[in-house]
């Protein structure tokens, strides 16, 4: 049965792909090169390095930490990047006599999707200690099946954390506190190196690392060690895999029982808040209708979304996070990040901002956006009104940005506050102009509840991969002119220049954007009305 239920689901993929132009594969194709093809050069870079016979020592008081940082990273990466992989949706296939076994089995499989990159980082790694005649291939025995079992035991955990994580983010009032914690667990250990923790107090964790009794560690052991404790190693690992198969499967089936309907219920009160209520009707206020109307729907929509909220906490706070130990490293020391901090971060949060508001800007309407194409309303003034209520977000989110700065120790001044204001706002024309092309050739629905999803996918990832560098450009040759030449004068002049460049081409994709939106209104229609199978990828 789940054989079906999957095939089924690759055949309505399938269609779809042939039913799209062709040249749309180019861009994933592209994607998914760069990224594997970084990732198997690491690959053959691991292999010659645990191949060097000389190295013997240093593999073996190193390979546990090293294999400590791969199951690190297998179980954060896919947090930290908001994204976890593909999954199986339990609502729609509990219709089906499916065993719960089964089902699971599926759901581990589809973790690899998470981090495959890492196995090719493995296979590497064995290969090279397999090839180093200091271990020889009479480890054949050992290597496989110790990293086969690490492989094993990191896959279950990893689909019991999601679906923990999962349940945990759709409880309303922790989901953005969630997101906080899992970012920093993420950065915090670089966080505190850079910011003064002792060396020696880092270094003591090392031999905690190193202790037989850890995962890592024992894969290490079972791999290198000396005949006499492969057993043991190896009895260590099969029980912790075990007690990670446990740890899923309970997770697993909570999740079965878990009604997401009910933990994101919360009584509304009758009456809004007048305070709130008076700052959305502020656009309809400053702007003429429908376009004021279209903002204020806008922006009471986005802040009820838990995907939004999500990601706009992330802004302010995870590329700070991302961003500070740069600039902590050389405190005292002037560079181009440090002095262009807070616009660094900006353009930051602005790139997270666009996953869930200019690049598919009709995403989260879904099948209500065939309204758009039936009201007597110019569909330009759609447009219009959703950018505007992105914009607006985008320069909250800088706001939040230079008052969390102001906090901390990297030397903001009034005049980098309004820099980042305008250099951002430039880089917005740009970005919404490429926004509403894709949104209207690449639309696709958003689930408002999912908050580990991105907002493109595909065609439309290989558009922003291609084109962002494109949109970011002018500004960046603005502040390439002040380095270069030292004068502010040039940074201003280019970024005047880069201005009355982007509005028009603001206006010009605009035209576009609606002239493609009135010739495939139904295919928009359609795709923001389908529906996901039983496998979804987020």
């Amino acid at each position: 049965m789940i054989r079906a239920i999957l095939r089924a689901q690759w055949l309505s993929m399938r269609t779809f792909r042939l039913a799209s132009s062709r040249r749309g594969a180019v861009f994933s194709v592209v994607i998914a090169v760069f990224w594997y093809g970084f990732w198997t050069v690491l690959a053959f870079a691991a292999e010659a390095l645990l191949s060097s016979p000389g190295l013997r020592s240093e593999i073996l008081a190193w390979m546990p930490l090293a294999l400590a940082g791969v199951c690190a990273y297998w179980q954060l990466a896919p947090l930290a990047s908001a994204t976890m992989g593909a999954s199986l949706d339990l609502r729609k296939l509990l219709l089906y006599p499916v065993p719960r076994r089964a089902l699971f089995t599926v759901e581990v499989l589809l973790r690899i999707t998470t981090c495959a990159e890492v196995l090719l980082v493995l296979t590497g790694a064995g290969i090279g200690i397999l090839r180093n005649p200091a271990f020889g291939w009479r480890l054949i025995g050992r290597v496989p099946v110790a990293l086969a079992l690490f492989a094993t035991f990191n896959l279950l955990l990893a689909a019991g954390l999601r679906s923990l994580i999962e349940r945990l983010l759709n409880r309303r009032g922790l989901r953005e506190v969630m997101a906080l914690v899992l970012m920093l667990v993420g950065v915090l250990p670089r966080l505190l190196m850079v910011t003064g923790l002792p060396a020696r107090r880092i270094s003591g964790l090392f031999p905690a690392g190193r202790n037989p009794f850890w995962p890592w560690a024992a894969t290490a052991h079972m791999m290198l060690g000396e005949p006499a404790r492969v057993l043991p190693a190896a009895a260590t690992l099969v029980i912790w895999t075990a007690v990670a198969y446990w740890f899923g499967r309970w997770q697993f089936t909570r999740s079965l029982r878990y009604d997401v309907q009910a933990a994101q219920a919360s009584v509304s009160s009758m009456k809004e808040r007048s305070f709130a209520s008076g700052l959305y009707r502020l656009p309809s206020m400053l702007l003429r209708d429908p376009i004021g109307a279209l903002v204020e729907k806008e922006l009471r929509c986005l802040v009820r979304t838990p995907r939004f909220r999500l990601v706009f906490v992330m802004g302010f706070s995870f590329g700070l996070i991302v961003w500070l130990p740069m600039v902590l490293r050389g405190r005292g020391a002037h560079s181009p990040l440090s002095d262009n901090f807070l616009a660094v971060v900006s353009i930051y949060a602005l790139t997270l901002l666009g996953q869930v508001t200019y690049w598919n800007t009709f995403g989260f309407d879904r099948s209500a956006a065939q309204l758009y194409f039936l009201a007597p309303v110019a569909l330009w003034r759609t447009l219009a009104g959703k950018n505007i209520a992105a914009a607006i977000f985008i320069f909250l989110e800088i706001g939040a940005v230079s008052a969390v700065c102001s906090f901390l120790p990297v030397g903001i001044s009034p005049g980098m506050v309004a820099e980042a204001f305008l250099t951002a706002g430039i880089a917005t024309l740009y970005l919404l102009a490429i926004g509403n092309l894709g949104s209207v050739n690449y639309p696709r629905a958003m689930s408002p509840q999912r908050v580990g999803a991105g907002g493109a996918r595909g065609r439309a990832q290989g558009l922003i991969f291609l084109l962002y560098p494109v949109a970011l450009l002018p500004v960046f040759l603005a502040y390439l002119a002040r380095y270069a030449f030292n004068s502010q004068l040039a940074f201003c002049a280019i970024l005047a220049m880069a201005a009355a460049l982007g509005t028009t081409v603001y206006w010009m994709a605009m035209e576009s954007a609606v002239s493609t939106a009135r010739q495939r209104r139904e295919t928009i229609v359609a795709e923001l009305s389908s529906g996901e199978g039983p496998m979804i990828s987020e």
